[in-house]
């Protein structure tokens, strides 16, 4: 990749952060020169705790880039803008685990000033905005297409915030979008009270959209809570439900557990009752799950798999100062130089990281291999597993492994994460402006992966429609069901031909 094209990203990146300025009023509190230089160093050198981070873009370009950042420091910028900075460079690594985070309590302390955006978007991905859900019955309808956000087409605020965003696929941006609106809105027009919206429903209107107070806006949110969230919150992001005749339906929110003795215990119970149930087609749901811990995943496949699995093929993760000084900081027992006691939540071989030559990679792949374990309530039925963009990470992983083991069939869309991604992100937040950056130090391949930007894809494709969104019935699970219907009216047919 050419230097003039770098060039060209960064006068575009400084083209959005004037446009933004012009939109409002900058806002008062602004950092010295002194402290963002300071900060945006110490923010660059935590790259070097990264696997890989010159897969997308040589370091020659990565380099050339920092220091056009560094030399547009010539005085004071707001918090906002110092967050565009860095964001706009940790992106080039192309890695959805080294992301950039604003600063602690940014949003909440934004929308105390200015409310919160009273409506709920999707992205499509073919990159076209609706609206699905209104916070205070606003007076756009649901189901509307976006078509202007302040006198700008959707296209073009999707490139003035793009830069921002560290991703893989885009699809997966596109639900990071969907999940952060309000903090691209401000980082495309700047902070606003209001946004204009153009929309097209039946005709094409144009309002003003008023932001929404935050106590209303936080009661609403309160009075609809998801139970995703409320599991999550309970530290039990998993259920189980039968959801029609001979069909069960288990949802992991996502792969992990505040206690792994109650997961198993909960793994154990689920699969007594899909016993007692005779249910012969089991529905397994990684939608909305962002990840979590691989190995949780494997504990699952030994109630659905009677074979040699592994839940990954194998990783390669750095040995570097900077994980050193995190880890320190983490185990306060490691400051001693004392030898760590490796548990089963450590996939990670701390005492590696600690004591070999700074620069050189732990590989792992044994720890991810898993032997046949009978369980009391092994599930011999036909399984389903429901995967969609927001499928990442360990979710990714866990339905990389159920494809290449074929324990099912996969419905959905291609999942967020990629079959090679990055990973085990270690968070820290600059001193000086309380951004934060969490940056990946592991390389990890899922089993049957191929090459790089490669998502699982599915057995049967589902994409949702706006109808679908919005109709209040989940259409990708009646979809599954008429699916079971006619696979389950296959073998009959082939058990009477027998």
């Amino acid at each position: 990749m050419k230097i003039s094209y770098w060039y060209s990203i960064f006068y575009c990146l400084c083209f959005a952060f004037i446009f933004s300025n012009s939109v409002v009023a900058q806002e008062s509190k602004l950092y010295s020169v002194d402290k963002v230089k300071k900060d945006y160093e110490i923010a660059i050198s935590y790259i070097e705790a990264h696997p890989d981070p010159y897969t997308h873009i040589s370091q020659e370009d990565f380099e050339t880039f920092t220091r056009q950042v560094l030399a547009s420091f010539t005085q004071p910028i707001s918090e906002l803008e110092f967050y565009k900075n860095v964001a706009s460079t940790i992106a080039l690594i192309k890695d959805g685990h080294s992301s950039v985070y604003p600063p602690e309590n940014w949003l909440l302390d934004k929308r105390k000033e200015y409310g919160a955006f009273p409506y709920e978007c999707y992205l499509s991905n073919d990159d076209e905005l609706y609206i699905i859900e209104s916070y205070n019955d606003g007076p756009i309808p649901i189901k509307s297409k976006i078509e202007l956000i302040n006198g700008i087409t959707v296209d073009s605020f999707l490139n003035l915030i793009d830069p921002y965003i560290s991703y893989e696929l885009k699809h997966f941006r596109n639900t990071k979008i969907d999940n952060s609106i309000e903090l691209y809105l401000y980082l495309a027009f700047g902070y606003s009270h209001d946004t204009e919206i153009q929309y097209f429903n039946t005709e094409k209107q144009t309002i003003t959209v008023s932001n929404m107070e935050y106590k209303s806006y936080k009661s609403y949110m309160k009075e609809n809570k998801e139970e995703r969230d409320i599991l999550m919150s309970k530290g039990k992001p998993y259920k189980y439900e039968k959801i029609a005749d001979g069909v069960g339906k288990l949802t992991l929110f996502a792969f992990s557990a505040n206690s792994l003795k109650a997961y198993d215990f909960f793994l154990h119970e689920t699969f007594k009752e899909i016993s007692n149930q005779e249910i012969h087609s089991l529905i397994i749901d990684v939608r909305e799950n962002f990840g979590g811990w691989p190995k949780i995943s494997s504990r699952l496949f030994h109630y659905i798999s009677e074979t040699h699995f592994k839940t990954q093929a194998r990783s390669a993760l750095k040995v570097s100062q900077t994980y050193r000084n995190y880890l320190r900081e983490k185990i306060p027992y490691l400051r001693d130089n004392k030898p760590f006691i490796n548990t089963d939540l450590y996939y990670i071989d701390i005492n590696s990281i600690m004591r070999n030559e700074i620069g050189s990679y732990v590989n792992q792949e044994i720890f991810f291999n898993e032997s046949p374990i009978t369980r009391e309530y092994e599930f011999t039925g036909d399984c389903y597993l429901l995967t969609n963009r927001d499928s990442y990470s360990a979710a990714s992983s866990f339905a990389a492994t159920f494809q290449c083991y074929k324990m099912g069939i996969i419905v959905g869309n291609e999942t967020g994460g990629t079959k090679i991604f990055r990973a085990n992100a270690i968070f820290q937040r600059l001193i000086r402006t309380g951004v934060g950056v969490g940056m990946s130090t592991v390389k990890n391949f899922n089993t049957c992966y191929n090459e790089e930007m490669e998502g699982v894809v599915p057995t049967v494709e589902y994409e949702p429609t706006v109808l679908d969104l919005t109709s209040g019935m989940d259409m990708q699970v009646l979809y599954t069901q008429r699916l079971i219907k006619k696979m389950q009216k296959q073998k009959a047919t082939a058990e009477q031909d027998k």
